[in-house]
């Protein structure tokens, strides 16, 4: 598995990687969102890492909207199961 370099906290994207490379916003938007999903745990399948990469191509406010979402749902109580 390759290892992503660091990207940094604010700005655009490092002059030294070449522009045909992954350095996007979708490739920062991925992270985050892996990292959001990390946080709850959530175990990723095929077509969850499949979602995460279209959701990385939206556009900022609505991957923010997503991980807010994430982070908001770690914090609430588990829904009681069915009996």
């Amino acid at each position: 598995m390759e290892t992503t370099p660091p990207l940094p906290a604010t700005g655009g994207p490092r002059p030294d990687i070449h522009a045909e490379q992954d350095s996007s916003n979708a490739h920062a938007h991925r992270l985050r969102l892996y990292g959001a999903l990390d946080k709850v745990c959530v175990p990723l399948a095929a077509a969850d890492v499949q979602a995460v990469f279209q959701l990385a191509e939206l556009d900022c406010v609505t991957v923010h909207a997503v991980i807010d979402w994430l982070n908001t749902a770690r914090t609430l109580p588990p829904l009681p199961r069915p009996k």
